[in-house]
């Protein structure tokens, strides 16, 4: 079953992906943000300052550039795989965002038990929050871009 977690997050991917089809060109700036920010972070150069300053400076590009007209269907394609990634990245920031710990045998554990009930609770029965938690950790570039790597909150 589905938890307000879930909701949240596939409520972005959704929103992500219908503005960027109906936004066209300038979500396709905003997907190729996201992958900026990734490579970005993988240097060290990760955090909502950056994600923000990049995402400005994108933003202007965008409409500042004189950008030729494209057919519709493909603007429609460009700036869905623009929204995509963008509402990809942010369920994922969603779904894996809460504190975690690590147990006394040194494993993690997500969510932390610190964390109030009813957050505890949709973090845990969450059908997507563990494994995309998993899926983040154990890849090291995507640890890096959403910020998992030294952020244990004990």
């Amino acid at each position: 079953m589905l938890t307000w977690v879930d909701l949240l997050a596939l409520f972005s991917l959704a929103l992500g992906l219908a503005l960027g089809y109906r936004g066209g060109l300038l979500w396709a700036f905003a997907g190729g943000g996201v992958l900026v920010y990734v490579a970005l972070a993988q240097l060290g150069l990760g955090g909502p300052g950056w994600a923000l300053g990049l995402g400005l400076l994108l933003g202007i590009l965008a409409k500042s550039l004189p950008l030729p007209p494209l057919p519709r269907g493909l603007e429609g394609l460009l700036g869905s795989l623009g929204g995509l990634l963008l509402g990809l990245f942010l369920a994922l920031a969603l779904w894996t965002g809460y504190p975690w710990e690590r147990t006394a045998a040194g494993s993690l554990r997500y969510p932390s038990v610190n964390l109030p009930t009813p957050v505890y609770q949709g973090v845990s029965q969450s059908p997507f929050a563990r494994e995309a938690f998993r899926l983040a950790w154990q890849t090291p570039w995507l640890r890096k871009a959403l910020a998992l790597e030294g952020q244990d909150p004990r």
